[in-house]
């Protein structure tokens, strides 16, 4: 008679149980240490290139890249006979009436992230050994765990899962969970809670499941794109802005960027959160403007990409209060490496006056301030949106 140790099974399962250990410990690592320490290497001046989309990005590469890529988000293709009936052109101006900081005193130093989110080595060995059934796992070379899922035995729990190659970790609700309460109610503004509650009921998932937050700032609820008297979302995001150096980053669509909490409205439960794997950070000095001019430019249309029609039927006129300093979210694109997320010095202007008739209500303006971003909107921006010339479509015939 086989002892345990000569037992296929036992083996397999001592390989299981093993692992089970090791990645539980990963995941507590993952949580409580993934963020990146407050400290960077500096590579000297320019070291990451033209910060301009267009060295990798050109309008050829964006045929047929649809809206995702980045020349098509400058060009706003329409098509000149896709409206036959007059529409009214809405314009959306920002003004700022004070005096901006010294520009020449900003640090003119950009970071570049660096993903270094992975799981222990020793965690990919022990599965890579493992009999699954008719599969052997060790007759495969150098595997590696790319992607985690692990889902709560409650079937109305969560389900967390860790993403290696695009370094990001997130929380989310099992399919069962949706099918507890009634989905097709329509929600009112009185099921939006205050910013507070949302708040609280973020910070309390973040301290019950141990997450540490400390890399992220203050807590902000974005209601922008809240329309409440035509439609309520169903849940409501509570972001935690990641700092670097003790600065807020900030994407340049004027949202902050890092940690992500989203609460129902229909529970007032948190049933998802995002947040990037770790990472470490290199830096290096990069012109920045000293154009006043040029930044209440930008500031007034928007933000970098956005379009303010010359002849605009109705324009709606918001005023910016005193701006501060932050690191707007950069995307720098290679055609070999893909993308690269920089951050870069920016002013964060918000919105201190609105108009209570505009259809859009934006909290806050984003103005980057290096020189190679700002030249190449200059370049690129077009006075009026770009129209594709419609063709003819001839009929084809079928044969049958």
């Amino acid at each position: 008679m086989k002892s345990l140790l000569q037992r296929p099974w036992f083996t397999t399962t001592i390989g299981i149980l093993a692992g089970i250990l090791i990645l539980s410990g990963s995941f507590y690592y993952l949580f409580r240490e993934h963020l990146p320490q407050s400290t960077f290497t500096f590579l000297g001046e320019r070291a990451f290139g033209d910060l301009s989309l267009e060295q990798a990005v050109t309008t050829e590469d964006a045929v047929g890249a649809g809206g995702g890529s980045a020349s098509s988000l400058r060009m706003y293709p329409i098509v000149a006979d896709e409206f036959p009936y007059p529409q009214e052109v809405i314009a959306y101006e920002y003004l700022y009436q004070g005096e901006l900081p010294d520009l020449t005193t900003v640090d003119p130093t950009v970071y570049r992230r660096v993903n270094t989110f992975a799981l222990p080595t020793v965690l990919s060995d022990s599965f890579s050994q493992l009999t699954i059934g008719i599969l052997s796992l060790s007759t495969f070379n150098n595997l590696g765990i790319q992607t985690i899922s692990l889902n709560e035995s409650d079937e109305t729990g969560y389900t967390v899962a860790l993403d290696i190659p695009n370094n990001t970790l997130s929380i989310s609700r099992q399919n069962e969970y949706w099918q507890t309460f009634d989905t097709t109610r329509t929600l009112s503004a009185s099921d939006i809670p205050s910013n507070e509650a949302l708040i609280e009921k973020a910070n309390q998932f973040l301290v019950d499941h141990q997450i540490n937050a400390s890399s992220f700032g203050t807590p902000t609820v974005d209601r922008a794109f809240i329309d409440p008297e035509s439609w309520v979302p169903d849940a409501m995001s509570v972001i935690y802005p990641a700092l670097v150096e003790d600065t807020e980053v900030w994407s340049l669509w004027g949202q902050p960027s890092g940690l992500s909490v989203s609460v129902s409205l229909r529970t007032g439960e948190v049933d998802n959160l995002w947040a990037p794997g770790a990472y470490s950070l290199e830096a290096s000095a990069y012109e920045l403007t000293t154009n006043s001019e040029e930044v209440l430019a930008v500031a007034q249309r928007g933000g970098l990409w956005e379009y303010m029609p010359e002849n605009a039927d109705v324009t709606y006129t918001f005023l910016l209060g005193e701006p501060e300093l932050v690191l707007a979210e950069h995307y720098q694109y290679d055609a070999e490496e893909g993308s690269t997320i920089l951050y870069v010095p920016a002013f964060q202007f918000p919105v201190v006056e609105g108009d209570a008739d505009a259809p859009y209500q934006r909290p806050w303006i984003i103005v980057p301030l290096v020189k190679d971003i700002l030249d190449e909107a200059g370049r690129s921006f077009p006075t009026e949106p770009f129209l594709l010339e419609e063709k003819e479509i001839l009929p084809t015939e079928v044969v049958k």
